[in-house]
C-alpha cells in the first residue's frame, strides 16, 4: 500500500466509515502485477538465455562451410604445386625424344646470285640433330657463311615454325667489271673481286683495267659512289694509268668519246665539273684534271704519236 491509501484508511476507521477499497485488494492486484512482470521478466531472461545458446551453435556452424572450402582450395593448390613439379621435367622429357627437338629443314630467303644449296652447305647446319646447340651457335653459322660466300653481305638465323630455320641474307651488288685477259670479272661494292670471269661485259657496268692492288679498287669504287648518277652512267672505262712521279693517275674513258685524266682521290670533287666541260667541247677531247683543269684535242694526241713514230723510222 502506498502512503495516501495507509492514511486513506485509518482516516476512514476513525470516522467510522468502511473503505469503498480493500487493501487485501490492492494488495492482490499489485502483487498479481508484480507476479505476471516477475514472470514475464523471467521469461524474456530465458529467452535470451535460450536465444544466446542457440545463437552460438548456430555462428559456429555458419563457420563450418567456410573453413570447409578455404580447406579444400589450400589442399588443390597443394595437389596443382605437386603435379606441376611432377609434370614439367616429364614434358621437357618427351620433348626431347620427341621428332620436334630435331632441326626439320632449313629455308634460305633473299639470296640472288648466291644459291640457296651453297647457303647451306657452309652453314653447317644438319637436319635430324638437336636445334637448340645449332641454334646458340647461330653467330657462329652466320660468320661461317660470310667468310665462304664474298657476295654475303649480312646474315641473320632464325627459328620458325617449333623445328625450322631460316636464313635470312642480303648480298653484295656488283658495281663494276675487271678486265684481265679479254675476260671480265664482277666487282663487288666491297671491293672483293669475285672469281667468275665472263667473256661478255654486262651493260651498265663501268670496266676497270689494269687494276692489281684491291685496296686501289675499293678506293676508286668509293670515289665512283660519290658521282652523280649523270656522270657514272657517262662512264664505260677506268684505266689506272700511274706515272713515276704520280701513282694516282685515272684514265676515265666517257660513252661521249672524251678522256678525262684524273687522280683517284679528287676523282669525286672534279668530276662534278665535267657536264659543263663536255658541254663547250667541238670535238673529242682529253680533259686533264691532274693540276688544274685543261683541255686538247685527241687528234693532237694522235698526231703528235704519229710524228714520233715517222720520226723513230727516220733514225732508223
Amino acid at each position: 500500500m502506498t502512503p495516501w491509501q495507509k492514511e486513506n484508511l485509518r482516516y476512514q476507521k476513525e470516522k467510522g466509515d468502511q473503505p469503498v477499497w480493500s487493501p487485501s485488494v490492492i494488495s492482490g492486484i499489485h502483487s498479481d502485477e508484480e507476479q505476471s512482470e516477475d514472470q514475464t521478466e523471467e521469461k524474456h531472461e530465458e529467452g535470451a538465455e535460450t536465444e544466446d545458446s542457440e545463437q552460438a551453435p548456430r555462428s559456429f556452424a555458419d563457420r563450418l562451410p567456410n573453413l570447409k572450402k578455404y580447406r579444400n582450395r589450400v589442399l588443390l593448390r597443394r595437389l596443382l604445386l605437386i603435379i606441376g613439379v611432377l609434370l614439367i621435367p616429364l614434358l621437357f622429357i618427351l620433348y626431347y625424344v620427341s621428332p620436334l627437338s630435331k632441326l626439320a629443314d632449313v629455308k634460305v630467303v633473299g639470296n640472288d646470285q648466291v644459291s640457296a644449296q651453297s647457303i647451306i652447305e657452309h652453314s653447317e647446319l644438319t637436319t635430324g640433330e638437336e636445334i637448340w646447340p645449332q641454334y646458340f651457335d647461330r653467330e657462329q653459322t652466320e660468320q661461317a657463311i660470310k667468310k665462304a660466300l664474298p657476295r654475303v653481305k649480312n646474315v641473320q638465323v632464325t627459328i620458325t615454325s617449333l623445328n625450322q630455320f631460316k636464313i635470312r641474307v642480303s648480298e653484295y651488288q656488283e658495281v663494276a667489271l675487271l678486265a684481265s685477259d679479254n675476260h671480265y670479272s664482277p666487282i663487288l661494292e666491297s671491293g672483293v673481286v669475285i672469281n667468275e670471269p665472263s667473256d661478255q661485259p654486262l651493260e651498265g657496268l663501268p670496266i676497270l683495267e689494269s687494276f692489281s692492288d684491291q685496296s686501289k679498287i675499293k678506293e676508286v669504287l668509293t670515289a665512283y659512289q660519290k658521282l652523280s648518277q649523270e656522270i657514272r652512267e657517262g662512264i664505260s672505262q677506268i684505266k689506272y694509268t700511274p706515272r713515276d712521279s704520280n701513282d694516282e693517275l685515272l684514265t676515265i674513258y666517257m660513252n661521249d668519246g672524251n678522256q678525262v685524266i684524273v687522280n683517284v682521290s679528287n676523282m669525286a670533287s672534279q668530276m662534278q665539273y665535267y657536264p659543263q666541260i663536255a658541254k663547250d667541247l667541238k670535238e673529242d677531247s682529253i680533259i686533264d684534271m691532274e693540276v688544274g683543269i685543261f683541255t686538247y684535242p685527241i687528234s693532237n694526241t694522235k698526231d703528235s704519236d704519229s710524228a714520233t713514230e715517222q720520226s723513230t723510222e727516220g733514225d732508223s
